[in-house]
């Protein structure tokens, strides 16, 4: 409004204006800022997502590549000992990572959080793993057992069929 003529001036706009010239500077200055911050995040999200498949699809070319060493040379135990190094080099990656990604969240505590985290994390994995393991082997064996009664290849039978049925 301009106060000096009596007239009302009305402005259309598309940003918010303050009652002063300096308030509106400062509200435009905050508006670019917040649209520039909205942008970065979009595009390291995009980023991100970007390097992710490329990852992926890099890790799938190498996993394939070893995973046939030994259908394309013949030569299985150079194949079991490449695929062992990269399991290694895995665990290493990701006790580095987990480290790096505590300390940014928790200083040295998180750092030692992180580090600590992968090992048990892969400890009760294997536990769990292992423990499947052993009860496939208990069924198999009471399967194999099953057979050899019907079959009348159990000793405790003496060497007879039996008449169990």
């Amino acid at each position: 409004m301009a106060e000096s003529d009596g007239k009302i001036y009305i402005t259309i706009s598309d940003r918010r204006f303050g009652s002063n010239v300096a308030e509106a500077d400062e509200q435009n200055k905050i508006d670019k800022e917040k649209s520039a911050s909205k942008e970065s995040n979009v595009s390291k999200f995009v980023r991100h997502r970007f390097f992710n498949l490329i990852e992926q699809q890099t890790m799938q070319a190498v996993n394939y590549t070893v995973n046939n060493i030994g259908n394309f040379t013949g030569d299985y135990i150079t194949q079991s000992q490449v695929s062992e190094a990269m399991q290694i080099g895995g665990f290493l990656l990701n006790i580095a990572t987990a480290t790096v990604a505590g300390a940014k969240m928790g200083g040295p505590v998180g750092a030692v959080i992180g580090l600590l985290t992968v090992p048990v994390t892969k400890g009760i994995s294997m536990y769990y793993q292992g423990k499947s393991i052993e009860v496939q082997m208990k069924i198999q064996n009471r399967e194999i057992a099953q057979l050899r009664t019907r079959a009348g290849l159990n000793s405790l039978n003496n060497d007879s069929r039996g008449t169990e049925y």
